[in-house]
């Protein structure tokens, strides 16, 4: 087996994730500016040079703002943000995975409600589309993975909260690859269990038609629960 070499950070870069770090965990506030550049050169003992490439390359990620004539402030993130504060997918480790999809269950129950108040025929009918699209492929990871996500997003759509719809685009998507390798794992090993998901997606669909709120919450949640359990026992056996 061949292994690819590691290539070692650039200094800018090491500066960049240390300060990145620091604004993650709270050690530097929103709206707080930055030591000047020769101050953090210093600090860094590193040249000038690094230190404006490491603060350039944090405003391209969304991490501060830099004010020409007023210095470097760290950005109040938004819910759009979001996804600066997870990590990227190529590191992940199950305990993280873990916690992202209780971000998941957390915000698609509190939409689901609100989806079935405010549904259009709209809505509806984007999802019963879509649900065609998963029975016909439901036995092929990647077009029934896409196409479940689009219920879903469709469905925060419909709960009429723009906030939240980001927030959990960017919580799934995040988790997206993750869940098709399990369908794809299950289209191998366990094709009951993909065929119960699509009935699932069968059953809130019939309840945001009927717009009952109660139910659609009560299938949502069964729902979630059966597609933790089937992501983390695969997970488990990677």
């Amino acid at each position: 087996m061949q292994y690819k070499k590691i290539k070692p950070k650039k200094l800018y870069e090491q500066v960049a994730d240390i300060i990145e770090q620091q604004i993650i965990n709270k050690e530097i506030l929103p709206g707080e500016k930055l030591d000047s550049v020769e101050q953090l050169a210093k600090h860094f003992e590193v040249g000038r040079s690094a230190i404006r490439e490491a603060l350039t390359s944090l405003q391209a990620k969304g991490f501060v703002e830099i004010r020409h004539g007023e210095g470097t402030f760290v950005r109040k993130l938004g819910a759009e943000d979001i996804q600066l504060l997870i990590p990227s997918a190529l590191i992940f480790d199950k305990e993280q995975i873990k916690n992202i999809f209780e971000i998941r269950k957390i915000l698609e129950l509190g939409l689901i409600e609100n989806a079935a108040k405010f549904r259009t025929e709209e809505h509806l009918e984007v999802l019963y589309n879509t649900l065609q699209v998963m029975e016909k492929s439901v036995f092929d990871a990647n077009t029934s993975g896409e196409a479940d996500i689009l219920f879903h997003h469709t469905i925060s759509e419909a709960a009429n909260n723009p906030l939240l719809v980001t927030m959990l685009q960017n919580v799934s998507n995040t988790i997206a690859q993750q869940i098709i390798q399990t369908r794809e794992l299950l289209s191998y090993s366990e094709r009951g269990a993909l065929l119960q998901l699509h009935q699932e997606h069968v059953d809130i669909f019939k309840a945001l038609q009927e717009q009952d709120s109660l139910q659609a919450s009560n299938v949502m949640k069964k729902h979630l629960l059966h597609v933790e359990s089937l992501l983390f026992n695969h997970l488990e056996n990677k």
